[in-house]
């Protein structure tokens, strides 16, 4: 195991709840169905994830973050956040309820802030997670890069060989540190959350701008010097920019209603069981601990 092994770390399984509910609605077929006639390919898909996690990490700890339905912060400063995302597909709209008792019948809080994104959940957890703690973010989401730490892990899953981003991995991939993510992102936008970003700036201009002068606040301070009309562009939407990165940017301060020894994992056996049963799922139940 990862870390453990080696400095006697606990270790903390953090996972984006909707993030791995798509991918295991998309990654299997909708023909999967129980006897009467419930689709239940998103349940099955999201139990093998969650049990598959289970074995390889052996956690101490499990928490899932889910993102509220209610408007967050960022759609009050800027309305067309995350505009453009079509509505959930009826055929998983249907299984969410059956996800969510899966995930209790492993006495995992689920933590969902009326405001707030998962990410701003998972951002405080690993913030406030005790310094004896390594924690594995589990998320398809790239913008939880911007979290990767000594002791924060980011873990994007796949069907053949999961990708682990360390600080290394996040600064080979992105050009940038995981804490300029927010900054990169600003520059560049973010067409999966709908930023704009600043005209003609593209990943290599902002890569070397930020390579440059070294954050967002330095590149605006000296944006009278950029050439071309990138530089321009930047100088007539400073503000822009700044609202950007704040878009980007996770909270790691949310008011979080559930203590860290609640996300300790211990579970019945026999109640995973009988929620198996009910939900129609065939399947072992994993050995942890």
């Amino acid at each position: 195991m990862l870390f453990k092994g080696v400095f006697a770390l606990s270790t903390c399984l953090i996972l984006d709840c909707f993030s791995l509910v798509y991918r295991s609605f998309f990654g299997l077929p909708t023909t999967i169905k129980r006897q009467d006639g419930q689709i239940i390919n998103a349940v099955l898909g999201y139990y093998n994830t969650l049990t598959g996690l289970m074995e390889q990490f052996q956690p101490d700890y499990l928490f899932v973050a889910s993102d509220h339905p209610s408007p967050t912060f960022r759609h009050e400063m800027f309305p067309e956040y995350k505009g453009h995302r079509p509505p959930m597909p009826e055929e998983l709209r249907g299984q969410i309820q059956l996800i969510e008792e899966l995930i209790a019948s492993f006495s995992v809080p689920l933590i969902s802030i009326p405001g707030y994104e998962a990410d701003d959940v998972i951002g405080t957890i690993t913030r406030y997670a005790p310094s004896s703690t390594h924690c594995y973010v589990i998320t398809t989401d790239r913008d939880a890069l911007q979290l990767v730490a000594e002791q924060v892990t980011v873990i994007a899953p796949n069907s053949k060989a999961n990708k682990v981003f360390t600080p290394e991995l996040v600064k080979h991939e992105m050009g940038v540190v995981p804490e300029l993510v927010p900054d990169l992102k600003a520059l560049v936008g973010d067409t999966s959350d709908n930023i704009p970003g600043i005209p003609l700036v593209g990943p290599k201009t902002a890569v070397r701008w930020l390579d440059m002068f070294g954050s967002l606040d330095e590149i605006i301070y000296n944006a009278h010097l950029l050439p071309g009309k990138a530089g321009r562009n930047l100088q007539e939407n400073t503000e822009n920019a700044r609202l950007y990165r704040e878009l980007a940017t996770i909270e790691r301060n949310v008011p979080t209603y559930c203590c860290w020894q609640a996300g300790r994992l211990e579970f019945s056996e026999q109640e995973v069981r009988e929620t198996l049963d009910s939900l129609g799922i065939r399947a072992s139940i994993p050995q942890v601990g």
